[in-house]
């Protein structure tokens, strides 16, 4: 019950000043776009449509736990549990992103007969936007307590997750970075979405980890209780 209350006010309160709305018609109608318009094939325009899905899902999820830190103090008082309000945050983060992953791909224009592509196209949009989801709620603390220091990680971190595979000098560290560019790498040496696939395997668990690290590290924390 719990759960539900908090869940329903977070789903709320993603929609309710249209932020998400405006960034997800825009990658929507640039999918839609992009290849009469702008002559794009369907590979760069897929990879385009990975940063945007992982833009579209940071900067909502900021913008809603913004909201949150001025809206929720006495929803939080009332129900008084910490695991219920992560565990909504991380189902109001995976019901999101499904539905925007299914969304962006399916008006892409890249829906095919392969079903195996077209299920990790989407798969892959997914994990993308549980990647954002987790980097904004590993820095949540933006919103509540340490403004500077959430500020600075969620720039470093969206730095990392886009130079990670492109730098040399990150390459004896890569497999600690946030695997998003591996992904838009793989895909031009591949060109093919199908192949995509083991990376995102690795997007998901590192967005998984990220969603770990922040439940235990705001758990003794007053701000988020």
């Amino acid at each position: 019950m719990k759960v539900k209350i908090l869940l329903k006010n977070y789903l709320q309160m993603f929609f309710q000043n249209y932020l998400y709305l405006t960034i997800l018609f825009t990658i929507i109608v640039f999918g839609l776009t992009a290849d009469p318009l702008l002559q794009i094939g369907s590979i760069k325009k897929y990879n385009l449509l990975v940063l945007g899905m992982f833009f579209l899902s940071l900067f909502s999820t900021m913008n809603l736990y913004y909201n949150d830190s001025r809206q929720n103090k006495y929803l939080k008082q009332k129900v008084n549990s910490y695991w219920a309000d992560a565990l909504s945050q991380f189902l109001m983060a995976l019901i999101v992103n499904v539905f925007s992953g299914i969304l962006v791909f399916v008006f892409s224009l890249i829906l095919s007969q392969n079903l195996l592509l077209d299920v990790v196209g989407i798969i892959t949009l997914i994990s993308v936007g549980m990647l954002g989801s987790a980097i904004a709620t590993l820095f949540k603390t933006q919103w509540y307590n340490h403004p500077s220091l959430g500020q600075v990680g969620i720039l470093v971190f969206i730095y990392l997750a886009l130079s990670g595979s492109v730098i040399s000098m990150l390459d004896y560290v890569e497999w600690l970075l946030p695997p998003l560019s591996k992904i838009i790498v793989t895909l031009q040496k591949n060109g093919s979405i199908q192949q995509l696939l083991p990376v995102t395997g690795q997007v998901i668990l590192y967005a998984l980890v990220l969603y770990g690290i922040s439940v235990f590290c705001y758990k003794n924390s007053k701000k988020f209780k």
